[in-house]
């Protein structure tokens, strides 16, 4: 009788015990901002008490000892494990919200130390391993068949979905591990004990969507770029017990930050790192591409964005390559925790992210990829983690992300990107777009030297620093037509755009008029037809002048721009200045190649100096001007740019300080204001030459070869499948010259101008 007394005593204590954590902890986190101190002060408490009395280790040291007597431990399930559990999610939410808080942060480590306590721990992973077991069959590391059956509280049938109480239990055991600490022992047994929770509920999402006929997702995503085989915890039909829906990508999201906790690799000095620990960590980034393939579409409502959220951050990982060295000498290995991440399929799974989020901007998705950004932070800081990937990554592969993130930007609501002031708070696709007009803005700014310019013979740069330039080559040749797009569709509609990101364009176009210079064979002289030839043709150029004139459209956009001078004196000082300069010097430089290559220019001249309330003051007189020019020099239009703006925009300069590059503003203004005839000083100076790394990049024509199957239709939007590299391309029916990934991208191309190219090519043989 005493005994019996004694153990149900001991199970009510407990009980007890666990429910004043539970609500100690709710108390102790804030509804509202306001009541921060107050709480914080509890939680100051709720600590201090907790060291004193050691109630956490005490709790759990009584279930270990009474598990060695099965008919006491009887006594405490299901109600004291489940309590257990729940407690335990208590502990890690608290020390996750207050960790986050600059004056709390010792308390939360205090909290943290408490938690990683042998005893806390231990009976943490006997109970999770208890459900671990029963779902996937794995080992029990030596832990009793008797103890398992008393640990686990399940009541489902076999082979359907685990109870809510179960997948707590599971969760509680790698939300503790989290707390846990990396340099005790069992690091590897934790770190294994974690990745298999991982792949549980990978296994699960799978067998979820072979269910109800979904199928979908890519199987290569487990087994990265490596090809390596994923555990058969992945490709078993399924687990013996899955997960339930709802808690399948916070289960996975846990079990990735607990299992990055116990990896050797980042904790280890970049040059020590072992091929052990570089195989861990690979594996790591295999288990977070597959969760983002499976477990993350299994998110159906508002309960998994933040673990969507918490995922994206595990992503932003840092590599500690870059902007440390020299990018144009890289040495030759990555750095083992980017060779990891490369080897894990990092590149595959982030444009698996994009395409997935661009067909569904509302979904999880979204979410996680908003995640990623938050943690890579400044803008600026994007340049950091997606260099080291096209480095060294592999080509193609990197090739089609960069094509992906053009079309993920075309989504993008430009009206966010109006004010002077960037929102943090914008849209995922308008951050993006900001963070790719940075990430060319951190390529022009590069200031080394190149090796090959300094001295005769020197060494050219290294295979990876050649790998990288191809692709920033390949980048600004997928980015900047579409910022130009973007940001000219919001100037001719508003006027207005925010002057970073338009300064940041500008300023490409200097840089690639310096690149068309050399293919020009009279670029500035008096007499236009002096070296030309009559067809305006020039010197092979590899496609710098196609993409400037063409794609980037130049001429239209610095049209565009121009309306930005009137509006200019609203901006702040640090603002206005950098755009002036950009946008005087991008006129210039644009001049200087229309004119040496005789360049067709879309927009008629005398409708734009008609039309233009900016030129009204010129009038008739200028427009006679401009069409008596343009009939003097056939195949010539003149530049459709209002001098009136380029005069206000050199008084700007000169209110700035700025006189040099105000008399280029208005020896310009005066060249346009004669129709683009005489001479000019601003466009007989040769264009500045680009900075060491846009100097050393690759034409356009060879850096499109990275990734030479494309959609011949250049407005395609099609984000279907996971990789740009793999849509499945037709060849067009008429004349077999080109190729389309869907039936409306061959309309599209077909009513843009291809059904007069179709026939002519037909009429020559096709191809």
């Amino acid at each position: 009788m005493a005994s019996e007394y004694m153990r149900t005593y001991g199970s009510s204590l407990q009980l007890l015990l666990h429910n004043f954590i539970v609500a100690a902890c709710a108390l102790a986190v804030p509804s509202f901002p306001d009541e921060q101190p107050q709480h914080q002060e509890l939680f100051a408490e709720l600590v201090a008490e907790l060291e004193d009395s050691w109630l956490l280790e005490h709790v759990a040291r009584a279930v270990l000892l009474q598990a060695c007597n099965p008919r006491a431990l009887r006594d405490l399930v299901p109600g004291t494990v489940r309590v257990a559990a729940r407690t335990r999610m208590k502990l890690c939410l608290l020390h996750d919200y207050w960790s986050d808080d600059t004056d709390a942060a010792q308390l939360a480590a205090r909290l943290r130390s408490m938690a990683s306590g042998r005893c806390v721990q231990h009976a943490a992973r006997c109970m999770g391993l208890a459900v671990l077991c029963d779902a996937d069959g794995g080992s029990a590391y030596g832990l009793p068949p008797e103890l398992l059956a008393l640990l686990h509280t399940e009541q489902s049938p076999a082979g359907g979905e685990m109870s809510e109480d179960a997948a707590t239990q599971l969760r509680a055991m790698v939300c503790m591990m989290q707390l846990g600490d990396p340099e005790g022992p069992g690091r590897r047994g934790a770190l294994e004990l974690a990745m298999r929770v991982g792949w549980l509920a990978v296994a699960s999402a799978r067998s979820r969507a072979a269910r109800e006929g979904g199928g979908g997702g890519n199987d290569d995503a487990a087994s990265g770029s490596s090809g390596a085989s994923p555990p058969a915890a992945v490709v078993a039909p399924g687990p013996r017990r899955s997960v339930p829906q709802e808690e399948v990508l916070p289960l996975a999201a846990d079990a990735l930050r607990a299992a990055w906790r116990f990896l050797s690799l980042p904790r280890a000095v970049a040059q020590a790192a072992s091929a052990a620990a570089v195989a861990e960590a690979a594996d790591w980034w295999r288990l977070a591409a597959a969760v983002v393939d499976r477990a993350v579409p299994c998110t159906t409502d508002d309960g998994g964005q933040p673990s969507a959220a918490s995922l994206g951050k595990s992503l932003a990982a840092v590599w500690g390559l870059l902007p440390g060295c020299d990018v144009l000498s890289l040495p030759a290995e990555p750095p083992p925790a980017l060779a990891a991440a490369l080897d894990g399929g990092l590149l595959r799974c982030l444009e698996l992210l994009l395409r997935r989020a661009g067909r569904d901007p509302q979904g999880p998705e979204s979410t996680l990829l908003q995640g990623l950004l938050d943690q890579v932070g400044d803008y600026l800081n994007f340049w950091s983690y997606l260099a080291p990937l096209l480095a060294y990554g592999e080509p193609r592969q990197a090739a089609a992300l960069l094509a992906t993130m053009r079309k993920f930007l075309r989504t993008a609501d430009i009206e966010a990107l109006r004010a002077e002031d960037l929102d943090v708070e914008a849209s995922l696709h308008d951050r993006l777009l900001i963070a790719v007009a940075f990430f060319l803005t951190v390529v022009r700014a590069q200031k080394k030297e190149v090796a090959a310019d300094a001295a005769p013979g020197a060494e050219p740069p290294s295979p990876a620093s050649q790998q990288l330039l191809n692709l920033v080559s390949c980048a600004a040749c997928e980015w900047l037509p579409q910022l130009s797009q973007s940001l000219s569709q919001l100037l001719l509609s508003s006027g207005m755009v925010n002057p970073l990101l338009l300064s940041a364009l500008l300023t490409w176009l200097p840089l690639l008029a310096g690149h068309c210079a050399a293919a020009v064979r009279s670029p500035l002289g008096d007499d236009v037809g002096g070296g030309a030839s009559g067809s305006g043709e020039a010197a092979d150029d590899s496609g710098w002048r196609a993409l400037l004139m063409e794609e980037v459209g130049a001429v239209p956009l610095l049209d565009a721009s121009l309306r930005m001078v009137a509006r200019a004196a609203e901006l702040r000082p640090d603002n206005r200045l950098p755009l002036l300069r950009s946008l005087v010097d991008a006129c210039c430089a644009t001049a200087a190649v229309a004119r040496g290559a005789r360049w067709g220019l879309r927009c008629p001249a005398a409708e734009v100096a008609a039309g233009r309330p900016e030129q009204q003051g010129t009038g008739n007189a200028a427009a006679a001007v401009v069409q008596s020019s343009a009939a003097a020099i056939p195949g010539t239009p003149p530049l459709p740019w209002p001098p009136g703006l380029l005069r206000e925009a050199a008084a700007g300069l000169r209110s700035c300080g700025d006189q040099n590059m105000a008399a280029h503003a208005e020896g310009l203004a005066a060249y346009l204001e004669l129709g683009g005839d005489g001479a000019c000083e601003a466009l007989r100076q040769a264009p500045p030459p680009p900075g060491p790394l846009v100097s050393a990049l690759p034409s356009p024509t060879a850096a499109r070869r990275l990734l030479p199957g494309r959609c011949a239709n250049p407005r395609c939007a099609n984000l279907e499948g996971d990789s740009e590299a793999d849509l499945t391309l037709k060849a067009c029916a008429g004349c077999g010259a080109v190729d389309y990934c869907c039936r409306p991208c061959q309309t599209a191309h077909w009513r843009a101008g291809h059904k007069g190219e179709c026939g002519r090519m037909r009429g020559n043989g096709g191809r």
